[in-house]
């Protein structure tokens, strides 16, 4: 963060999560110590005075962790002021910019209290001219609306979307681009890592950020809108039942060094498919090739066999990178976040940042 710092407006440090499991107590808590955090702070403002510092509270709903209470569902508005309350004390104890809430996941239900929880945030932040940024689900135009008539809401959600599951329902792109000052869609996990459905692929495929942008840019004002690109991939099975793992630069770059592997970039899943595969084999792909139908991925792939098992890796290099910040600027939209700035990323997509900044832009990268 420190060494890169000096190249973004905004940093998010992934610092809270919500204190409580099923239920909250509207208390946060923070992955760093209160020591860490004051000092990484005076780094920060030394390394890069102008870069504002807005922290994530994260939380993702599942059976044992829920979001409920902290907004006030039900009228628990006790525990919601309270959250509140604990959030604005730890933006004014470590002099943040602001606050950037990331509540993901959330059953249908809770799109009302959310909205509310987030007006009264953002009342309490701007009294201290501090920032509410939201991080929201990726949604893409759907062809025909409908009405979700979801129990516990006074009117239906409006459906104009095709991913309509859970956290989607709850982000209402519309309220959300009025409400808050930032908003980062989060275009990321569309092949998430896992064996089955949907099977291998980019994380992030030019398609459909260009899908997500097209939907979001009539309902969110472009100059608060951020692309969040992920810098990540997954490493998947294709005809054994072996575990599906992470893959980031130094991983990729292990793959190429040591297993010989056929390296494709664009990557055309089905050609390789038709090309590679043994009748009926690589089950893990198989049945999922028509996701792949009509796309060839700007994205790198890794294709290669490893103890008997025939593998494939997608992951982010600079040339993937530089496809997707080409379709952010074609929607002059205000910037782009990755998910995430750590060590492990191609170096050369700061190298590509760099250069762009070296160019005379007038606007530097987002978080």
């Amino acid at each position: 963060m420190l060494k890169y710092i000096r190249l973004y407006d905004e940093l998010h440090p992934f610092l809270y999560n919500l204190e409580g499991g099923r239920n909250n107590t509207g208390r946060i808590v923070s992955v760093w110590k209160p020591e860490e955090i004051s000092e990484r702070m005076m780094w920060f403002r030394l390394a890069s005075p102008n870069t504002l510092i807005i922290p994530t509270i994260f939380r993702w709903e599942n059976d044992f962790e829920k979001i409920s209470d902290a907004i006030g569902l039900a009228g628990n508005v006790k525990v919601r002021d309270l959250h509140i309350r604990n959030i604005i004390s730890e933006v004014e104890k470590y002099g943040y910019d602001g606050i950037d809430i990331d509540y993901e996941g959330m059953t249908c239900e809770k799109k009302e209290a959310f909205e509310e929880f987030l007006v009264l945030l953002k009342e309490e932040l701007h009294k201290r001219k501090k920032l509410l940024s939201v991080s929201i689900h990726p949604k893409t135009v759907a062809e025909q609306k409908t009405r979700f008539a979801c129990p516990g809401l006074k009117a239906p959600i409006e459906v104009d979307y095709y991913e309509a599951y859970r956290g989607q329902l709850t982000h209402d792109y519309g309220f959300l681009g009025r409400t808050a000052d930032k908003v980062k869609i989060m275009a990321y996990e569309l092949h998430p890592r896992k064996n089955g459905f949907p099977g291998p692929g980019p994380q992030a495929p030019d398609w459909w950020i260009d899908k997500i942008l097209q939907y979001a840019v009539e309902r969110i004002p472009a100059n608060k809108l951020y692309m969040a690109i992920p810098t990540y991939g997954y490493d998947w099975p294709l005809n054994c039942d072996l575990p599906s793992k992470s893959v980031y630069y130094s991983r990729a770059k292990f793959i190429r060094e040591h297993w010989n592997p056929r390296m494709e970039q664009p990557t055309d899943v089905l050609k390789i498919y038709h090309s590679q595969a043994k009748a009926g084999d690589w089950i893990y792909l198989r049945p999922y090739l028509y996701r792949h139908e009509g796309h060839v991925y700007t994205d790198p792939s890794l294709w290669y066999r490893l103890g008997g098992c025939d593998r494939v890796a997608f992951y982010m290099n600079r040339t993937s990178f530089e496809k997707k910040m080409n379709i952010l600027e074609k929607y002059k939209i205000r910037g782009f976040s990755f998910w995430q700035l750590i060590e492990d990323n191609d170096p050369e997509i700061h190298r590509y940042l760099e250069e762009k900044l070296g160019e005379g832009s007038e606007e530097s990268p987002s978080p």
